[in-house]
Parts: structure tokens; sequence; C-alpha cells
């Protein structure tokens, strides 16, 4: 029963994520300029300005 289940799983894993296991040359899509500080501090500036134009916007 015990084997049934497990071919089962590995059939299902199979279909659903056929990705998941695929090896990438370059880092993942999302871990591009991770770790950048220029982008750091572009987010930072970003968010800064957009919660000032929402506090001076009033009701």
């Amino acid at each position: 029963m015990k084997a049934f289940f497990l071919k089962l799983n590995t059939f299902i894993r199979n279909m659903l994520l056929d990705d998941v296991d695929k090896p990438y040359d370059k880092p993942l899509p999302y871990h591009r300029k991770f770790g950048s500080v220029d982008r750091q501090k572009n987010d930072i500036k970003q968010k800064r300005n957009y919660e000032q134009k929402q506090q001076s916007g009033g009701f």
C-alpha cells in the first residue's frame, strides 16, 4: 500500500511540479539583484515617496 502511494505521489508531483527539479545555469529569476544596495535604496525611496503622497493627500 505504501509503494502505491509513493508512486501516486511521484506521478502527481511530476505532473504538477515538472519544473521544480529543472537545473538552472544562472540565478533564479526572483533572486536576481537580491542583495543589491542600489536596489534597496531605490525601494526605500519609492516607499517613502508613496507614503508622503498618502499622508499629504488628506481625506
